[in-house]
């Protein structure tokens, strides 16, 4: 009854508070301008961006967590300067129903708020177009984690405060260092300290908030919520009730009671450090810039030049993925090899690999495992897991296993990571650029049989039973969060937090086409017709071309806008026409052959300047390719198109700019050019 008592009484003084209601209010009148603004911004609000705009609150519970941490300092401090616990002989026990009640009220009204916060984005998910899925419940999970928990704990710090510190100034300084220290955006104000913290990092455990607040969705794999954040919660909400509990021995009245918290106190940390160790082995790693950064550091150690023995062919696949585990059973049509090396992402852990029924020994050097064999075979068995990480990323039984990824062994003679660097002496700075090496994939095809438990959204083999079938260049599979439709022949897949799509599908699907045909009339592509099957994605994924399916990254631009419009082309020739040398040359081509097809599409081209990665070359060249550039745009269109066509079929690592100067010059009388 007294507890009851208290609950309310201090429910009535949080509506009461000018301090408390008026930070809640604020919230909402924050919350609700800064979405205005972002849809009136015509450059943001037409973008691919609505999984992405939850992150709002980030910096509005840093905010308003502030006032909380003041009021219940204020509320506690006087309290314990005037309160009953100093005049009872229960009064211990009444400053914990009291510290309790306080907490259970301010959890109910954090729940109404973080309900009342979830309806404004699923109306504005609702109104934009959004499809129903469960989005809209990762959306909730979303808020309760970065939203609802961090501001439940706000009362636990003032009330470590007043109990600290009581009614001293210094107080006032102890939560301004609490605040700055324990807000959702942490990561933000000690960027450099954060932004090498891995998410298997105990130092991971020092911060409530995403390792980068502005990127919080993941197309396919949803908002960065998992276990690990819950337990990371849990284990902080532990420590300051370990911290409160340790304060209050200073009230006790009874040994009785004394007892009763030492207890606590000594089986405490035994639950702190599991829910710890569990929080950090549950950690997500697709959205952490530290293990993004230790990925690509590991590839630029890797040796590109391994010696690799492919004198085998294969003839299928049999792959079965059980949860994370993953047994693939390949059978060659051709061995003539003892030592047959395959490309398998390194990152995946191998268990054994197995001949005739029996474990042989392997040795990786990167992404490239070597089998030894005591005699030719005609199959192998591979049994390995199916790990997250930044390049591909595994969790809440979501992944995004792409064709260009070596996910199962393939017959590669390279790393399945590429990055390249070009810096010159006498020009300013370095560039680089990565790539997966099974962008273009090998024009051979084989049987691949594909078992897979859980909720399959898109595999590019067909679905035969229980099992996924046919004959491919290689194999996607999307085990994630998205939708899907028909139009016309195309089967289109694309994330859950892309509005009505079904409405723009017919432009976004003839822009591809007559970008994929004009595409071809400047040089031969590596697949004659436009896949059938076409996933889209906003940010993270790779992208390529096979000949069944074609995965396309919209870097969160809308699809169906004037600014992808211009993206088509160059995405288009990157995709489908394949890569000469030297690399600088060839995106040279790429970036006027963008800006022709844009001109024949009767497109704004705002830029004529040279790429960003000539700035690399000799001043001389980059003298010659600003010529060229003159030089192009006094063609006549039909002449244009014919130097593009010519300088591609010609161009190879032997190619000076000066050829392709004089080429230009031939290409039509367009008078002295110095």
């Amino acid at each position: 009854m007294r507890w009851r008592f208290l609950f309310v009484f201090y429910l009535k003084q949080m509506f009461k508070s000018k301090l408390y209601a008026g930070a809640s209010i604020l919230f909402f009148v924050l919350l609700i301008v800064r979405l205005i603004l972002f849809f009136l911004d015509d450059r943001q609000s037409n973008m691919e961006y609505a999984g992405q705009l939850p992150h709002e609150v980030f910096m509005l519970v840093q905010m308003i967590s502030i006032f909380y941490i003041v009021f219940f300092y204020l509320l506690h401090s006087k309290e314990l300067l005037y309160g009953v616990q100093s005049f009872f002989t229960d009064g211990y026990r009444i400053m914990w129903e009291k510290v309790s009640s306080m907490f259970a009220a301010h959890v109910l009204y954090q729940g109404v708020m973080v309900v009342f916060s979830y309806l404004i984005f699923a109306i504005v998910y609702f109104f934009v177009g959004i499809e129903p899925s469960n989005i809209y419940l990762s959306l909730f999970r979303f808020l309760v984690v970065y939203m609802f928990g961090p501001l439940v704990l706000s009362s636990m710090y003032g009330l470590v405060v007043a109990m600290l510190f009581g009614t001293k100034k210094i107080s006032f300084f102890a939560i301004l260092i609490i605040w700055i220290t324990t807000g959702p955006m942490t990561t933000e104000l000690f960027i450099h300290f954060f932004i090498k913290v891995h998410a298997n990092d105990w130092k991971s455990l020092l911060f409530i908030g995403k390792h980068a607040i502005q990127h919080i969705y993941d197309s396919y794999i949803g908002f960065e919520v998992d276990r690990g954040n819950e337990l990371k919660l849990f284990t902080w909400f532990l420590v300051f009730f370990g911290i409160i509990c340790m304060l209050s021995l200073r009230w006790v009245h009874t040994k009785r009671e004394r007892n009763a918290v030492v207890k606590v106190l000594l089986v405490l940390p035994l639950f702190v450090v599991a829910s710890a160790y569990g929080a950090v082995q549950s950690n997500t790693k697709a959205f952490t810039r530290a293990d993004q950064t230790m990925e690509i550091n590991d590839y630029r150690k890797m040796n590109e030049d391994v010696k690799t023995d492919l004198r085998y062919d294969i003839e299928s696949y049999a792959i079965s993925l059980n949860e994370k585990q993953a047994t693939v059973h390949i059978k060659f049509s051709r061995m003539e090899t003892t030592k047959p090396t395959f490309q398998l992402y390194h990152a995946y852990p191998i268990k054994w690999i197995k001949s005739n029924r029996q474990q042989v020994e392997f040795t990786r050097n990167g992404d490239i495992v070597t089998v030894y064999l005591p005699e030719r075979t005609s199959s192998l068995i591979f049994r390995y897991d199916i790990v997250d990480t930044s390049l591909i990323p595994y969790t809440n039984g979501r992944t995004v296993l792409l064709a260009d990824k070596a996910w199962y062994p393939k017959k590669r003679s390279t790393q399945m990571y590429r990055l390249y660097e070009f810096s010159s002496d006498d020009a300013q700075g370095r560039i680089e650029w990565d790539e997966f090496t099974d962008r273009f994939l090998p024009r051979e095809s084989h049987f691949f049989t594909l078992k897979v438990d859980g909720n399959v959204l898109f595999c590019n083999l067909p679905k035969r039973g229980a099992v996924y079938y046919g004959k491919a260049q290689a194999v996607t599979l999307i085990k994630g969060q998205g939708n899907q439709l028909v139009y016309k022949v195309y089967q289109i897949t694309y994330p859950a937090d892309w509005p009505n799509m079904g409405e723009r599908v017919s432009t976004v699907v003839t822009q591809l086409e007559k970008a994929f045909q004009d595409v071809r009339q400047l040089a031969q592509t590596d697949v004659s017709i436009l896949p059938k099957r076409i996933v889209f994605s906003s940010f993270g994924l790779s992208e390529f071309m096979a000949d069944d399916h074609l995965v396309y990254n919209t870097d969160f631009r809308s699809i169906a806008t004037f600014h992808l419009e211009q993206d088509y082309y160059e995405k288009m020739l990157r995709l489908s026409v394949r890569p000469k040398e030297p690399p600088i040359m060839y995106n040279e081509w790429i970036r006027l052959s963008t800006r022709f097809l844009m001109q024949k599409s009767e497109l704004q081209v705002i830029d004529w300047s040279i790429s960003f990665q000539s700035y690399v070359l000799p001043k001389s060249d980059q003298e010659q390719i600003e010529l060229i550039y003159s030089a192009f745009r006094q063609l006549t269109p039909e002449k244009k198109q014919q130097f593009l066509r010519t300088w591609y079929e010609k161009m190879d690592e032997t190619w000076t700019w000066e050829q392709v100067l004089q080429l230009v010059k031939e290409s039509g009388t367009i008078g002295d050019l110095h």
